[in-house]
């Protein structure tokens, strides 16, 4: 009996007979019909492949007349077949061993670009083993916090250069164009004003890599609250000269068409909803020297677009579809003809995605594949392990947990679930929501959203997020607010101009530390640590920027004298809360908002994460020591026991952005 591993082996084997002895008309056309033969074996699923197959045989090798006429009968029964199966495109995954979950593929598909710690990198996709194989990674440059967690960076339409997001000598928000063989970066001469989420750093190149089309904020909405309105679209030429601004606010995401002479975007359009001011994000196209903008989608209100991307000849474009209050999660594909104003000539068509994306579009290659960034399937929830290490135990449903923290008495465990704060035993069960009382349009955010519960286990410290229209315009406040852990009226304790995050309770209740940003400096926030009474009232400040806090989970004490906290410069620090020169507690890999830190209960230990593992160090320093949990997967917010002999930790296995081919959709689009 056949597997489909002795199929595929078959497939490979005649494929490099055909390679090998091209002359040896016989051979190769015998090896080419049983290529589509195994093919056809393998099912209705590679029933295109078999077609490709036989129809190679008649049109190479005419002169065998044998396999011709085998080829043709079962060309002939495959039409039947095609004409059965249903009308969908094909995905294939491209396998990277060390996935760097990001890039852009090459116009001509061979190369991914993407970065890897703090370099730009190229890839052979595929490599030289397998077709769904990717091969040896080059770098291309040193590192230089080159990032680009969207897939957001650009290639030329010749392949040439590769333009790409990192931080200048000056440590700014830059943007550089490289050549994609390698050699010195350039940095494009260009005063940049972008906030922190990854959407906005989306770049473009035009077909000779001369000129860079980007998003930016004008200079006087440095310091405003808001993300999206702002922003224009405009081009600047990459060796320097005169920027100009192609449309007018709230457009973001561009792309180049293939012959440099318009540019699609994504174009917001605010509308009221009640209380509430929501946005609808189409696809629009402008001549690239500026003009009037024509509208290519039309998506439902409250839904969006996102990264368009230009079919080769330039006749299509292809989006993400974001349903209403899905955030920035997608398993929607949506491609429109347009004509040459790039006005569309035909309803879009809408193609599922087996499974979640949340990227920029990878690209269109010249040989029509679109490449995606796609999500594995996921299993999160909140585990608990012995706190020197050994088998974890699940001890909540699954879903979306995030920021464990055990009850004082330590018999039950709060963290956040799908937006909501709520609670299960801590030996495993089922959720109890905590209710909101007042003011139901407040949410925890994340990250940052904290869960911390008071050393009486009366009340939950929390991170609380809310939008309200001012001037017409969508506004943030991100606030500490206090909730009982039964439930009930909330009551902030902060209110700030910017936003305050993390907080956590000092050991006898009295008050609460907290980060704030002090504002945006080019898109940079700049985080300290500040302290609140539990009531609220007077703010006092812990840190300053020379003490480098990162914008991540701090914890107080248990002997109340000093704060821990991540540090930029790749540290972990403790500081006295009476004032004092901060002490390094443990040198760390690398530092992420989404990881955490929390103190033993004796106050001589402390457990951070880092990279997906669970580590604790000493107070005085030392050497950390990992903690085994006997999981496959990785953890990323953290609570210790109040008895400290557990460690609460949410468990994340999955959602890994993975690279992804979709072929054969030409036929399905409406034209």
């Amino acid at each position: 009996m056949e597997t489909k591993g002795d199929l595929k082996g078959a497939i490979k084997l005649f494929s490099e007979i055909i390679k090998k002895y091209p002359d040896e008309r016989e051979y190769a056309a015998k090896s080419q019909l049983y290529i589509g033969l195994c093919y056809e074996k393998l099912g209705l699923k590679q029933a295109k492949y078999a077609q490709k197959a036989f129809q190679k045989v008649v049109d190479n090798y005419p002169e065998r007349q044998q396999e011709v006429s085998v080829a043709k009968e079962k060309l002939a029964s495959m039409v039947k077949v095609l004409e059965r199966a249903p009308a969908k495109p094909t995905f294939r995954k491209i396998r990277i061993p060390a996935n760097p979950g990001n890039g852009v593929l090459s116009p001509d598909g061979k190369r991914l670009a993407f970065t890897s710690e703090e370099r730009l990198w190229v890839i052979p996709v595929p490599g030289k083993v397998q077709p769904d194989l990717a091969g040896e990674p080059v770098t291309l440059t040193e590192p230089m916090e080159a990032r680009d967690t969207s897939s957001a960076l650009a290639w030329s339409a010749d392949g040439k250069w590769i333009a790409f997001n990192a931080e200048n000598n000056d440590t700014q928000d830059a943007i550089y164009v490289i050549s994609s063989d390698g050699g010195e970066p350039v940095e494009v001469p260009v005063e940049l004003n972008r906030s922190n989420h990854p959407y906005f750093y989306r770049l473009s190149l035009s077909p000779d890599g001369e000129v860079l089309v980007f998003s930016t904020r004008d200079e006087h909405e440095k310091e405003s609250g808001r993300r999206h309105e702002p922003y224009f679209v405009c081009t600047v030429p990459v060796r320097g000269g005169e920027i100009k601004k192609l449309t007018d606010n709230f457009s973001l995401e561009p792309a180049f068409s293939p012959d440099g002479k318009k540019i699609a975007y994504v174009k917001g359009y605010p509308f009221k909803d009640g209380e509430k001011l929501r946005n609808t994000m189409n696809v629009m196209v402008i001549p690239a020297s500026g003009g009037n903008p024509v509208k290519v989608s039309d998506c439902p209100p409250g839904s969006r677009a996102r990264s368009p991307v230009w079919s080769p000849d330039g006749k299509m474009i292809a989006f993400i579809y974001e349903k209403p209050d899905q955030g920035n999660w997608s398993k929607e594909l949506w491609i429109v003809p347009v004509a040459e104003s790039g006005k569309p000539t035909a309803p879009p068509t809408k193609i599922e995605l087996p499974h979640i994306t949340t990227h920029m579009i990878a690209g269109w290659t010249s040989d029509n594949k679109i490449g995606l960034h796609l999500m594995s399937p996921e299993h999160n929830a909140v585990y608990t392990v012995p706190a020197s290490g050994g088998k974890a135990v699940q001890v909540s449903p699954a879903g979306q947990p995030e920021n464990p923290r055990w009850s004082p008495n330590g018999k039950t465990i709060v963290f956040l679930d799908a937006g909501k704060i709520v609670s299960v035993p801590a030996g495993g069960g089922e959720m109890t929501k905590i209710p909101f009382g007042s003011d139901k349009d407040i949410f925890e955010s994340m990250p940052g959203g904290g869960n911390d519960i008071s050393p009486d286990g009366k009340k939950i410290a929390f991170s609380g997020a809310k939008s309200f229209i001012k001037d017409n315009k969508k506004v943030w406040e991100v606030d500490i607010c206090t909730i009982s852990t039964e439930g009930g009226d909330l009551k902030k304790i902060t209110k700030s101009p910017t936003q305050d995050r993390f907080p956590c309770w000092s050991p006898d209740g009295k008050k609460v530390a907290f980060i704030r940003v002090r504002g945006l400096s080019k898109g940079e926030w700049i985080p300290n640590i500040y302290v609140v009474q539990a009531e609220g009232g007077e703010i006092k400040q812990i840190t300053y920027d020379a003490d480098k806090v990162y914008w991540s989970c701090i914890d107080w004490s248990p002997d109340g004298k000093s704060i821990a906290y991540f540090s930029k410069d790749n540290t972990i620090k403790a500081i006295p809360v009476e004032g004092g020169k901060p002490q390094v507690i443990a040198n760390i890999a690398k530092k992420h908002s989404h990881y955490e830190l929390a103190w033993s209960p004796d106050g001589q230990r402390l457990a951070y994460t880092c990279e997906g593992e669970i580590w604790v160090v000493p107070k005085e320093g030392g050497t950390p020591v990992e903690i085994e949990t006997g999981l496959e997967a990785e953890a990323y917010k953290i609570g210790w026991s109040p008895d400290g002999k557990k460690i609460a930790f949410t468990h994340w296995k999955g959602g890994d952005d993975e690279l992804w081919m979709m072929e054969d959709f030409l036929s399905l689009i409406k034209k």
